[in-house]
């Protein structure tokens, strides 16, 4: 009866199936928070071969010292096309420039309410009736950050810098662009930039 009650409240926080929420409880000994943390882990094994379309989104803060990179999979384009999906995605980065990781995203509680990993559930089982990955997730830090992404939406770079220089906004999207294009450095880079001031570099493709 315990852990019928357990399942019952599980379901109503994440929305997921209530064998899912069965399955987490069993696993996690009837603690909610780990079963959580077991349905998100487990996330990725649903619906795998389904996944046939991904994209990168990304976003640096205000203050230009964090950026976090996602690749998004869904079953179809139609989804990624869509207003309604992109006002979704716009709330998971915003969600993702204030978390450490992937399940800090999930169970950020929208208006200290509705945890986000509900609201994705809801929308890809209501609104979009496909379902929708969070499938990689990238943080950087530094004094300055910044990114391109590919006009594809295959392919991303975000890169920290250890201190601010003149110009880096245009120099750290040159080197950014360059990265995601596979072409080798611009020689007219300054080498003390190159060596010294970059101190972080990750690339995200499909």
């Amino acid at each position: 009866m315990q852990n019928l009650k357990k399942i019952k409240k599980l379901r109503s926080i994440t929305g997921v199936s209530i064998m899912a929420c069965q399955k987490a409880i069993i696993k996690s000994k009837g603690r909610l928070n780990l079963a959580i943390n077991f349905l998100i882990n487990n996330s990725n094994n649903i619906k795998t071969n389904s996944l046939k379309e991904s994209f990168i989104i990304c976003r640096r803060n205000k203050k230009k010292n964090k950026a976090v990179g996602m690749l998004i999979a869904t079953e179809t384009d139609f989804v990624t096309k869509n207003d309604i999906f992109k006002k979704l995605a716009n709330i998971i980065l915003d969600v993702a420039l204030f978390a450490k990781n992937k399940q800090d995203i999930l169970k950020y509680q929208i208006l200290n309410k509705f945890p986000l990993f509900k609201i994705v559930n809801y929308f890809s089982n209501n609104i979009f009736n496909e379902y929708i990955e969070l499938k990689t997730i990238v943080f950087i830090e530094a004094p300055f950050v910044n990114f391109y992404i590919h006009h594809s939406c295959n392919k991303a770079a975000l890169i920290g810098f250890s201190n601010y220089i003149p110009n880096l906004e245009q120099i750290s999207k040159n080197i950014a662009i360059q990265l995601v294009c596979n072409t080798n450095y611009n020689t007219s880079f300054p080498k003390l930039l190159l060596y010294k001031n970059i101190k972080l570099v990750k690339v995200l493709s499909l």
